[in-house]
This record gives structure tokens, C-alpha cells and sequence, in this order.
């Protein structure tokens, strides 16, 4: 399937031996199991990450005799790899990690996930980041944003405070004990004449959220808080290798 794209491909069953190819190589894309033999790479997935920081890299597994894919996915979402993949796999979603490494690696562009039961408000968000260059998803619920959107791809979720089913409070902290790698920030209006929009704020920064704004906002007040949470995006250099680690 790689080499098939005109990709210079190296395959190892040893994690060590991949780990030293990556110190003297430059690496674009990796294909990681998560169970090599008895051993389980999301072990080593930070090392692959530091000595390959412009690299995208897919987990990929079917389980293992003790453990389901579901679950295996569930670990792997904690470590943040640019794409997950279930066994078996299709060449088309091969081809999207290979476009993406091709495109310039995993942290040119920054994936944000607005969740937020009104339209209108997803919307504006979503254009408004949109046309600062990120990249943005949408969902009216907790529950759709969970099902939909693979949240250990997202660097940002700007979520409600309050909204049908389980909520934006509950769901803010499923995420923050989950992936506590993605930044949160709340939004809120508050709620009728029963809450306030700075008690509903308050309310989520006892969750550890990493900022708040209050609704209506403007597209500047937005871009604000979301520049703040966001640490800027390191620049690495382009580079004519193309070699994968499988």
C-alpha cells in the first residue's frame, strides 16, 4: 500500500531496532502496532514522538489475546497519535496518513472541536477559525462529540456549559481525566434567570478548564482566548525524504 504511492517503506519487528532508525533517518510517516510480539509500543510512543516530532504517526491494532480493540483503542486515544487505526485497514485510509505527512506532519495546523447545541453558534465559531486556518469540528451534544470525533486528533475543544444529555460540566471532565492533553474552554450565556453566565464560567474552571469566555462574544474576543490557550505551533523545516516506518 505505501510503496505502491511512490514511498520509500522499512519494516521492523523489533521495536529497538525501529527506535535506532529513527535516530539516523529521516522519518515522515510511522505505522505503529500497539502490540509487537509481547511487547506494547504505546510504551515507547513519547521517544517515537521526540526523536520524530515532524513525523505523523498511526497506531494501529486488532488487540490482543487479553485485550479488545475497543479497549486497546481507548489507551491508545491517551497518547495523541495523528491517526488511529483498527485492523483490517483500507489503502484509502493509508493514503490519508501519507497525505498528511506530505502536507508538511502532524503540527502545521491546529484541529479544534466546537461542541455546542446551537447552530448558530457552531457556525460562527467554526468560520471564524476556519478562516484563521484551523481546522474545526462540530457537535450539538456530548454524546455526538464522543461517537464522532476522535478526540485524542483534537487540540482544542471550545464546549457549553449547559446543553441537552449529558451535558458540557460532565463531559469538560471526561475529557480533562481522559485526554488531559487537550486544552478546554467553556462557553456560557448561563441559564435563563437561574444561573448567571460568570456562576456557569466559574463552575467549569473547577474542572481546570484553560480559559472561558462569555456569550455573546465577538470574532476578536474569540481569537483572544483561543490564541492564549493555544501555544503557538512550532515551525519545522520541509524536507525531501519520504521514509515510513511500519
Amino acid at each position: 500500500m505505501v510503496e505502491a504511492r511512490g514511498w520509500s517503506a522499512l519494516h521492523f519487528t523489533e521495536v529497538k531496532d525501529a527506535l535506532e532508525a529513527v535516530q539516523i533517518m529521516d522519518i515522515r510517516a510511522m505505522f505503529l502496532d500497539v502490540y509487537v510480539g509481547d511487547r506494547n509500543t504505546l510504551r515507547h510512543f513519547d521517544r517515537f514522538r521526540m526523536l520524530a516530532p515532524g513525523a505523523v504517526i498511526a497506531l494501529m491494532t486488532a488487540g490482543s489475546k487479553e485485550t479488545s480493540i475497543a479497549d486497546t483503542l481507548a489507551q491508545a486515544r491517551k497518547y495523541q497519535a495523528d491517526y488511529l487505526m483498527p485492523k483490517p485497514f483500507t489503502e484509502p485510509q493509508v493514503g490519508d496518513v501519507l497525505t498528511r505527512a506530505e502536507k508538511g506532519g502532524p503540527l502545521h495546523s491546529r484541529h479544534v472541536l466546537v461542541i455546542d447545541d446551537s447552530r448558530t453558534v457552531c457556525l460562527f465559531v467554526k468560520s471564524a477559525l476556519e478562516a484563521e486556518g484551523y481546522r474545526v469540528s462540530v457537535a450539538p451534544t456530548m454524546e455526538t462529540a464522543f461517537s464522532s470525533v476522535d478526540i485524542a486528533h483534537v487540540d482544542l475543544v471550545l464546549c457549553d456549559v449547559f446543553m441537552p444529555g449529558m451535558g458540557g460540566l460532565k463531559g469538560m471532565r471526561s475529557i480533562r481525566s481522559t485526554w488531559p492533553k487537550v486544552r478546554l474552554i467553556s462557553m456560557s450565556a448561563g441559564m435563563e434567570n437561574k444561573v448567571s453566565s460568570l456562576e456557569a464560567l466559574n463552575a467549569s474552571r473547577r474542572i481546570g478548564v484553560h480559559g472561558q469566555i462569555c456569550k455573546p462574544f465577538t470574532k476578536e474576543d474569540l481569537l483572544e482566548v483561543v490564541e492564549a490557550v493555544l501555544e503557538p505551533i512550532p515551525h519545522i523545516p520541509d524536507t525531501p525524504a519520504k521514509s515510513v516506518m511500519l
